[in-house]
């Protein structure tokens, strides 16, 4: 057992459970994991709840195996059955069952801890507020594409708490989701008088492409441009406005600028290998037009222009020398 275990040991000991837990999240904090997690084991073993929350939100963030897939849950669930009222708990749990695809069941588990707040469980304060966790279930259905259902929930959490920035924002990307481009562009520009954000001018984009402005589309999506190099994880969002700034291109004529904007969705989607069936029909959408636009012998393909060939009797020269240098290594023993 090493001294910070030690140390922390004493600190039970002494019931000093809230300084043996400051002294866990300090080994983590400079990646002990080891340390961290046996402390943690200590405290469980002597009933402090919020080790037992703390190992939970561990396996379901920060464990790269994720504690094989069960996302801290069966430490919430632990949790959960001492404090059946704690609104804490009842998020992470909503949280562990998203990332394991319980759509459904995450969104059960959300309401089930805004209804807590009025009987609460009185040891704990909820971290987040009601109007916090409302939002933190909007964004759950965004993730999950349920467009719908945000919209309704955006229009009700607005009519309790009124509107703000991120509403503001969610509210245009849900109103262009659903269709309603007109009413969307309100919001989005709303928002981006705020603050300039990806999201805001990728939604604005897809409203205006949608209501053919696309000179105006065209605008938004090249200011997403800007903040491309800074999205790692988001392959559809990135492939939507190169792809649309294409064939905005394709429709104010300029066949040219299109063809880089194909390139480069073709060449960033090769890259991903087997992709899903939106994007398959993506790549095959862009394929099929730049192969159209080449066709017309109109444009020049510039990034096909750069790779270098060699011409024929320059081609016959180096196949002749490979052959006398097979024939040398052969003559020597080689091969």
């Amino acid at each position: 057992m090493n001294e910070y275990v030690e140390t922390a040991k004493q600190f039970i000991e002494e019931e000093n459970y809230k300084e043996a837990l400051k002294l866990a999240r300090k080994r983590h904090g400079k990646d002990d994991v080891d340390s961290y997690l046996k402390i943690l084991d200590l405290l469980i073993e002597n009933e402090h709840l919020p080790a037992l929350e703390e190992k939970g939100i561990y396996y379901q963030y920060y464990d790269d195996a994720h504690d094989n897939g069960d996302y801290g849950e069966k430490y919430f669930d632990e949790y959960l059955e001492k404090q059946p009222r704690s609104v804490n708990a009842l998020c992470d749990k909503a949280m562990s069952r998203f990332n394991k695809g319980e759509v459904d069941e995450a969104l059960d588990y959300m309401n089930k801890a805004y209804d807590k707040y009025s009987s609460y469980s009185k040891i704990e304060k909820p971290r987040i507020s009601k109007k916090e966790l409302s939002m933190a279930k909007i964004e759950l259905q965004i993730q999950a594409k349920r467009y719908a259902d945000a919209l309704k929930d955006l229009d009700r959490y607005e009519n309790q708490f009124g509107g703000d920035e991120k509403s503001d924002l969610y509210k245009g990307q849900m109103l262009q989701k659903n269709g309603k481009n007109r009413e969307a562009l309100e919001y989005i520009e709303k928002s981006l008088q705020n603050e300039d954000t990806l999201i805001g001018f990728n939604a604005k984009g897809d409203a205006l492409y949608e209501l053919k402005q696309y000179d105006e589309a065209l605008k938004a999506y090249k200011n997403c441009l800007h903040y491309e190099s800074k999205v790692t994880d988001d392959l559809e969002l990135v492939t939507n406005f190169n792809y649309k700034s294409a064939f905005c291109c394709i429709k104010k004529g300029d066949d040219q600028e299109a063809v880089k904007y194909l390139n480069k969705t073709i060449n960033m989607l090769n890259e991903h290998g087997r992709l899903p069936r939106e994007l398959e029909e993506i790549y095959q959408k862009c394929s099929f037009e730049k192969e159209r636009i080449m066709k017309t012998g109109t444009v020049k393909d510039e990034e096909f222009r750069k790779t270098r060939f060699f011409s024929a009797r320059t081609s016959i020269l180096i196949l002749i020398v490979i052959i006398i240098l097979y024939i040398i290594l052969k003559m020597n023993g080689y091969g």
